[in-house]
């Protein structure tokens, strides 16, 4: 199933319009929400949520249920890094075990080591993507925030060297977040390193989510707000589970404070969270663009409204006025002068 990211990507956005909806083909399991790397354009350095683990037992329970009620497709990945989850190999296997068609993940790729590229490979693994928002060392540091660009490019070129040795039909991919600092480097870099993977999918950064501020004032692309959807109708509440480390239903794959749970299911089953009163609400005000007021609406419209949580029993609440990555940002940014 080696489809490019683009392709995948349409895929994902087709979806029936419907408030109770058919059971999702794909899954996110989010293994944690703790990342080694702090990203510029990413919120979950400021995210004010607990940080922890999945249980194994619960996740190998939604894998079942999932499974059983028609999902065929799970990405292991969430708002945090997926290999700094030591289960990671056998939530992959299980699910494989349990005839999952296609597993995968995103992975910064710093922890990405031979030996555990072989030890994902051999747990059955569909699908590695690569984050790697940078084309050079200093770059790198200015927007993950670490020094490793030459560690993660070793790391991926071993991944493709490994796959080609042991005939593995993985996929392998890159994606590139473009910055105003570094998008007049994306054709050096995928000349450089485009025959190591099946697809390189470079993207403008945007002033969505939680960074809307910060993104459109100092790294997005044009510097100005662009629409998310055309229609105002985000597939994802139609079409993708996300479930939260803590167990949690969301649907959202970026709802890093979880204002979009529908559902614990600690407590209730998969089956029902996914058609509960919460989810389909959403899917009604969506269809009817009544979105003001939930973190839907500052998504699709690139603004940064005070929005209330679905579910607030469930969620982290945070204050817009105070919860800001701008001086973070403005302080590497001048770092990375000085390097020039």
């Amino acid at each position: 199933m080696k489809n490019s990211i683009k392709e995948r990507i349409i895929q994902n956005n087709q979806f029936d319009r419907k408030i109770k909806c058919g059971f999702p083909r794909n899954m996110l399991l989010e293994p944690t929400n703790i990342c080694n790397h702090s990203c510029l354009m990413c919120a979950n350095s400021k995210g004010t949520k607990k940080r922890g683990m999945i249980d194994p037992e619960f996740a190998k329970r939604i894998l079942k249920e999932a499974y059983d009620s028609g999902t065929r497709e799970v990405g292991f990945y969430g708002m945090g890094e997926p290999l700094l989850d030591k289960n990671l190999e056998d939530y992959i296997a299980y699910a494989k075990e349990l005839g999952y068609e296609y597993t995968y993940i995103t992975t910064n790729g710093a922890l990405l080591s031979k030996e555990r590229a072989e030890r994902l490979m051999d747990a059955g693994i569909d699908s590695i993507k690569f984050s790697i928002n940078a084309a050079n060392a200093r770059d790198y540091q200015l927007i993950h925030g670490k020094d490793e660009f030459d560690l993660v490019m070793e790391n991926l070129i071993c991944v493709d060297a490994m796959r080609k040795k042991k005939a593995r039909k993985i996929a392998l991919y890159i994606s590139f977040v473009a910055t105003r600092y570094t998008v007049s480097e994306e054709e050096s870099f995928k000349v450089k390193y485009q025959d190591y993977v099946d697809d390189i999918v470079f993207l403008d950064c945007k002033a969505v989510g939680y960074m809307v501020d910060e993104i459109h004032q100092y790294l997005s692309v044009n510097g100005e707000n662009t629409v998310s959807s055309e229609d105002g109708i985000c597939p994802m509440v139609f079409n993708k589970l996300h479930i939260t480390y803590e167990g949690y239903l969301s649907m959202c794959c970026d709802d890093l404070q979880n204002y979009l749970v529908v559902a614990d299911l600690n407590v209730e089953s998969l089956g029902e969270a996914w058609n509960n009163q919460y989810a389909c609400d959403l899917r009604k005000r969506h269809l009817e663009h009544n979105l003001k007021g939930t973190r839907c609406f500052n998504c699709m419209n690139n603004c940064n409204e005070t929005v209330e949580p679905l579910r607030a029993e469930l969620a982290a609440i945070y204050d817009i006025n105070d919860w800001n990555k701008e001086q973070e940002i403005k302080e590497r940014i001048c770092i990375w002068k000085k390097m020039m």
